[in-house]
């Protein structure tokens, strides 16, 4: 199994649970997993962390060419079609915003290469606004992978999966 990777593992990751200092071993391992193929990022995901000052994006600009990889055909086709369904069942000024980032790319990635898509994102309850019939609110990961059947899981899970214990 592969795993596509979302730019919150890495945020959240470096900021919270696994800072480069205090588990090493988390990034040597995610360093190992991208040479074998096993993660991966679409490169809308290194441009959403290389852009900051601070070490992880420093970290990602020295390991682009191991985990981040240019969206291919397939993956054109697969935003296209997350792109058709947005567009048809939410907000308009939520869709602008869904677009403009990675998220799409992650899934479109995951959808046309069969992985799966990995994000601290957590299923979003959805309103269908009264007037318009459309959804209403962010627009979240796990509900556009569940709509396309995609799976997914967050970081803690893909540690479980991988079998990454830190000593």
């Amino acid at each position: 199994m592969s795993y596509c990777l979302d730019a919150n593992v890495y945020i959240e990751a470096h900021r919270r649970y696994y800072a480069f200092d205090i588990a090493p071993g988390f990034w040597d391992a995610f360093s190992d997993w991208a040479a074998q193929g096993i993660i991966r990022s679409p490169l809308p995901v290194y441009d959403e962390i290389a852009h900051t000052k601070d070490q992880l994006a420093e970290w990602v600009k020295t390991h682009k060419e191991s985990f981040f990889v240019a969206p291919d055909e397939t993956t054109f086709t697969a935003y296209s079609e997350i792109a058709n369904l947005v567009v048809r069942y939410y907000e308009p000024q939520h869709v602008q915003v869904f677009l403009n980032g990675a998220d799409p790319w992650v899934i479109a990635y995951a959808k046309a290469h069969d992985f799966v898509v990995v994000t601290m994102e957590s299923l979003k309850a959805e309103q269908p606004n009264k007037k318009s019939g459309l959804i209403a609110g962010e627009i979240k990961i796990p509900n556009i992978c569940q709509r396309i059947e995609v799976k997914f899981i967050n970081t803690f899970d893909l540690l479980r999966v991988l079998r990454l214990t830190l000593r």
